[in-house]
Protein backbone atom coordinates (compact mmCIF):
# COMPACT_ATOMS: atom_id res chain seq x y z
CA UNK A 1 0.00 0.00 0.00
CA UNK A 2 2.69 2.31 0.75
CA UNK A 3 3.70 1.81 -3.11
CA UNK A 4 0.24 3.79 -3.97
CA UNK A 5 1.06 6.75 -1.46
CA UNK A 6 3.41 9.40 -3.33
CA UNK A 7 6.85 9.66 -2.31
CA UNK A 8 6.58 13.42 -1.63
CA UNK A 9 3.07 12.58 0.94
CA UNK A 10 5.44 10.51 2.80
CA UNK A 11 8.35 12.64 2.88
CA UNK A 12 5.57 15.12 4.10
CA UNK A 13 4.52 12.86 6.67
CA UNK A 14 8.02 12.18 7.67
CA UNK A 15 8.45 15.94 8.40
CA UNK A 16 5.64 16.84 10.15
CA UNK A 17 5.78 13.26 12.33
CA UNK A 18 9.47 14.42 13.05
CA UNK A 19 7.88 17.99 14.10
CA UNK A 20 4.80 17.37 15.85
CA UNK A 21 5.72 13.85 17.26
CA UNK A 22 2.70 12.15 15.92
CA UNK A 23 2.36 8.96 14.43
CA UNK A 24 1.77 8.59 10.83
CA UNK A 25 -1.52 6.28 11.24
CA UNK A 26 -2.55 9.19 13.15
CA UNK A 27 -1.76 11.45 10.39
CA UNK A 28 -3.53 9.96 8.06
CA UNK A 29 -6.21 8.88 9.95
CA UNK A 30 -6.92 12.42 10.83
CA UNK A 31 -6.95 13.48 7.34
CA UNK A 32 -9.27 11.07 6.48
CA UNK A 33 -11.45 12.17 9.10
CA UNK A 34 -11.37 15.55 7.69
CA UNK A 35 -12.43 14.39 4.04
CA UNK A 36 -15.46 12.80 5.64
CA UNK A 37 -16.39 15.83 6.98
CA UNK A 38 -15.77 17.65 3.67
CA UNK A 39 -17.64 14.73 2.40
CA UNK A 40 -21.09 16.14 4.26
CA UNK A 41 -20.24 19.90 3.43
CA UNK A 42 -20.36 19.42 -0.36
CA UNK A 43 -23.67 19.24 -2.65
CA UNK A 44 -21.47 16.27 -4.88
CA UNK A 45 -20.44 13.81 -2.43
CA UNK A 46 -19.25 11.82 -5.33
CA UNK A 47 -15.39 10.58 -5.48
CA UNK A 48 -14.81 11.59 -1.21
CA UNK A 49 -15.32 7.47 -0.77
CA UNK A 50 -12.22 6.76 -2.76
CA UNK A 51 -9.93 9.53 -0.97
CA UNK A 52 -11.36 8.46 2.32
CA UNK A 53 -10.50 4.87 1.46
CA UNK A 54 -6.60 5.41 0.48
CA UNK A 55 -6.42 7.22 3.69
CA UNK A 56 -7.83 4.72 5.65
CA UNK A 57 -6.11 1.77 4.19
CA UNK A 58 -2.63 3.76 4.59
CA UNK A 59 -3.26 4.11 8.03
CA UNK A 60 -3.94 0.66 8.62
CA UNK A 61 -0.55 -0.34 6.48
CA UNK A 62 1.15 2.56 9.18
CA UNK A 63 -0.39 1.04 12.02
CA UNK A 64 0.28 -2.73 11.66
CA UNK A 65 3.96 -2.17 10.38
CA UNK A 66 4.50 -0.32 13.60
CA UNK A 67 3.09 -2.78 15.47
CA UNK A 68 -0.30 -1.38 16.41
CA UNK A 69 -2.67 -4.05 15.70
CA UNK A 70 -5.44 -3.01 17.90
CA UNK A 71 -4.84 0.58 16.20
CA UNK A 72 -5.49 -1.24 12.92
CA UNK A 73 -8.42 -3.34 14.03
CA UNK A 74 -10.14 -0.18 15.16
CA UNK A 75 -9.11 1.68 11.35
CA UNK A 76 -10.45 -0.88 9.67
CA UNK A 77 -13.81 -0.86 11.81
CA UNK A 78 -13.98 2.47 11.49
CA UNK A 79 -13.48 2.55 7.92
CA UNK A 80 -16.12 -0.03 7.42
CA UNK A 81 -18.54 2.21 8.75
CA UNK A 82 -17.79 5.44 6.86
CA UNK A 83 -18.31 3.05 3.77
CA UNK A 84 -21.81 1.47 5.15
CA UNK A 85 -22.96 5.20 5.79
CA UNK A 86 -21.67 6.36 2.55
CA UNK A 87 -23.75 3.31 0.70
CA UNK A 88 -26.90 4.39 2.59
CA UNK A 89 -26.99 7.94 2.15
CA UNK A 90 -25.65 8.13 -1.10
CA UNK A 91 -25.83 5.53 -3.28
Amino acid sequence: MAALIPRWVRRLIAWRNARTGELPYKQLERRGEEIYDEMYETGRPHGYLSEIKECFEAAIDAAERDGFTKEARRLRARLDHIATVYRRQFT
